[in-house]
Parts: C-alpha cells; sequence; structure tokens
C-alpha cells in the first residue's frame, strides 16, 4: 500500500488539481492488496464519519471501500451493515453497486444492524431513518398520506402506524415526541377518510 499516493490524491483535491488527484487516487488503489484494503477502510470510515461528508469519491468507493463492505454484510458483521447503512447515498447513486446489496435502503441496513447489536448508536441512526420516511409520508398532506409514491391504503396505514409506534418505543430522548403526536393526528385523519370512502363503495 502506498499511502504518499492517498495523501497526494487529497493534497490535490483541496487545491482543485483534478487531473493529479484522478490519477494519484487511482495508483493508491492499484497498490492495495486485499488484506491492505480492508486494513485501510477501518482506518479511514472513523474519520470519514467526523471530518468529511458521506459522499466518497467513485474510485475509492467502487473499487476499495464497496467490496470490504460488501463482504462483511454478507457475514452479518455489525460495522459493515451499518456503515451500508451510513454510505448509502453512495449506493443510491451507483445502480449497479446497489443492485449487488438487493436494493436494499438506508433505513434497511440500519434495521439490520440493529438487529445484530442494538446500541445506542445505530438506535438514533435507525430513529432518525424512520423519522425521515415518516416526514417522506406526509409531504403532500392535507392531500393525504403517501405510502412508495402513492396514496397509502388502509393496509399499508397499518405497517405506518407500526413505524409510529416503534419511534415511540425506542425514542427514550422524547426527541421525535412533538413530530409523533402531530403525525397520528394526521395518519388517524387520513385512515378515517379512507374508511369513509370504503363504505361509500361497498
Amino acid at each position: 500500500m502506498n499511502i504518499e499516493d492517498f495523501e497526494n490524491f487529497e493534497e490535490y483535491l483541496a487545491k482543485g488539481l483534478k487531473e493529479e488527484a484522478s490519477r494519484s487516487v487511482r495508483e493508491f488503489v492499484s497498490s492495495l492488496n486485499n488484506e491492505e484494503a480492508e486494513e485501510w477502510v477501518w482506518e479511514y470510515l472513523p474519520k470519514l464519519n467526523k471530518n468529511r461528508q458521506s459522499r466518497i469519491r467513485h474510485e475509492l468507493f467502487h473499487e476499495v471501500i464497496f467490496p470490504v463492505l460488501k463482504s462483511g454484510y454478507e457475514k452479518e458483521d455489525f460495522r459493515s451493515t451499518l456503515w451500508l447503512g451510513k454510505l448509502s447515498q453512495n449506493l443510491y447513486q451507483d445502480k449497479s453497486l446497489h443492485e449487488k446489496v438487493d436494493w436494499v435502503s438506508e433505513l434497511g441496513f440500519y434495521n439490520k444492524a440493529y438487529q445484530i447489536e442494538p446500541n445506542d448508536e445505530v438506535r438514533l441512526l435507525l430513529l432518525g431513518s424512520i423519522v425521515s420516511w415518516l416526514r417522506y409520508t406526509e409531504h403532500e398532506w392535507p392531500s393525504g398520506i403517501l405510502y412508495n409514491n402513492n396514496g397509502a391504503t388502509l393496509e399499508q396505514c397499518q405497517e405506518i402506524s407500526k413505524e409510529v409506534q416503534r419511534v415511540l418505543s425506542m425514542d427514550k430522548e422524547c426527541k421525535y415526541s412533538d413530530f409523533i403526536n402531530q403525525y397520528s393526528k394526521k395518519l388517524c385523519q387520513y385512515r378515517a377518510r379512507l374508511q369513509r370512502l370504503r363504505g361509500r363503495s361497498s
């Protein structure tokens, strides 16, 4: 592993020297063997979490980081599963990679990680991800509550209600109490609307 190539890449990138940065990152990637790649990934990712945005240079993610995380994920490794959730935006940008993990979403990775090791870090990430999804479902209110891109059915409202209950049970800090209170009222109104429509059509 030639770490100088990676350091050069970061330096060129900071200076806006795109061609030099591209050359250096390619040279760094080609200098890694499998064992070194895994070692580097687990040194690099914690720094990324603290100092950088979650988007990673394509060559690094595609050729080095994703193979390490995918291998761990297939073995139900907690760290790998958690980091696939944290880096899900990189997967969404590359369908060829996303397909290799069966199109699992950020929420799906956090769910899996929480099943493997239900610690506070993943609990809070999972909570945030569920709430983001709930916010999406209400973004066309008062027209209705969405499920995927369509109005939720009564059956889907039941699924949404389970996620609401999960937030309530996991949110030890009561961070999302106000949101859940107002969301629950909207969901209740929407379900009543659907039930009235179903009654009319029967």
